[in-house]
């Protein structure tokens, strides 16, 4: 009898109570899940993030306002360090957060012409319940990269 009531509660319960709230967690922790999850990301993370990087027009020079200039080769590890070695981590909306490093004396990328010395990498936390921040090993696969693009 109670079954049917605490499956359809599972329903009625928003999934974000649940995941991280990137907002609740301080830049520290946010930090070293980044560095956490260079180290662990698979294949299939990296390849879906550059999928949509693809689609974004951030690789493509021709018109697009914001793309990249280093070679594309070079992204990956870039990317990485990013992750690994972020300068700063902001916190957006509610299992979302940015990380950006600086790479002095490298030219990223362009917005309108003017050269971007920064990498940013948006990674959604929401597979990560909030009870697990301190010990994520078995959600850092499932976790998403949504997005790189060079930033100032």
């Amino acid at each position: 009898m109670y079954k049917p009531l605490l499956f359809a509660s599972l329903f009625l319960t928003p999934f974000s109570l649940h995941a991280l709230d990137t907002r609740q967690v301080p830049a520290e922790r946010l930090l070293e899940l980044g560095g956490e999850l260079a180290a662990n990301a698979g294949a299939s993370q990296w390849q879906q993030l550059w999928h949509r990087v693809r689609q974004a027009g951030y690789l493509q020079a021709n018109g697009a306002p914001v793309h990249f200039t280093v070679p594309s080769a070079r992204l990956p590890e870039l990317a990485r360090q990013t992750l690994a070695q972020a300068d700063q981590v902001q916190p957006l909306q509610q299992t979302h957060a940015l990380y950006r490093r600086s790479f002095a004396g490298l030219v990223i990328g362009q917005r309108g012409g003017q050269p971007l010395h920064a990498l940013c990498l948006l990674v959604d936390w929401r597979t990560l319940p909030q009870g697990m921040r301190d010990t994520p090993q078995a959600y850092l696969r499932s976790t998403s990269l949504l997005s790189s693009y060079p930033c100032d």
